[in-house]
């Protein structure tokens, strides 16, 4: 007997994402992941980097707006690499107004340690799940709170730790944020999903 296909969830993206899928394809998942991938680190490449640090002034002034970062103490963030909408600011801005930063720092066996913009010195694991908000890179997200990571998986273990009242923000471009009614992202059981978005543009607080 065949494998059931993946359930398309266009018509409940509000659905918990475990709900999703019944016994996945998980070769054509990741397949569809991968052509995914591929198309937007080739866009990624190809953006205009003159306009990089328009794209990083933007991205903070869209999060410190965002009532999420109202009153947080510590915040799980990142670095952004070059393509991905910049973080370069807005750590600048947390770091101005005093809130504690943990940035990551990739394990050898794929796991994330933390530790403060600060004051470097690992933290370990488990740090993440006493912050207030965790802001996280995708390379792309729908509005039901799928998430689609570089394919590591070091983010899922590290989200699998953060406690369900702190949320979970991505930072995508705009042309990357996809609507789950029309172009639904591929998952699998173990991907976590994330219950907001920011672009250069907005931020979204998502279905998941």
């Amino acid at each position: 007997m065949s494998t059931p296909p993946v359930t398309t969830p266009a018509a409940t993206p509000g659905l918990a994402l475990d709900t999703l899928s019944v016994t996945p394809d998980v070769l054509e998942v990741e397949a569809r992941k991968h052509r995914l991938r591929r198309g937007i680190r080739s866009r990624r490449l190809d953006r205009d980097t003159g306009s990089a640090r328009a794209v990083d002034t933007a991205v903070a002034r869209v999060l410190t707006g965002c009532p999420l970062l109202a009153g947080v103490h510590r915040v799980a963030c990142y670095t952004s690499r070059p393509g991905e909408p910049g973080t370069r600011e807005l750590l600048a801005e947390l770091e101005r107004h005093e809130v504690d930063v943990l940035l990551p720092v990739l394990l050898p066996d794929g796991d994330l340690d933390w530790e403060l913009d600060r004051h470097p010195g690992p933290l370990g694991p488990d740090a993440v799940a006493a912050v207030d908000l965790v802001i996280v890179p995708a390379l792309a997200v729908d509005t039901a709170g799928r998430r689609l990571g570089q394919g590591g998986g070091s983010y899922d273990r590290a989200l699998g730790r953060v406690p369900a009242r702190v949320p979970v923000l991505a930072v995508v471009h705009d042309d990357e944020l996809f609507d789950a009614a029309v172009t639904p992202l591929p998952t699998l059981p173990h991907d976590r999903p994330v219950q907001a978005v920011a672009t250069p543009s907005r931020w979204l607080w998502l279905a998941a």
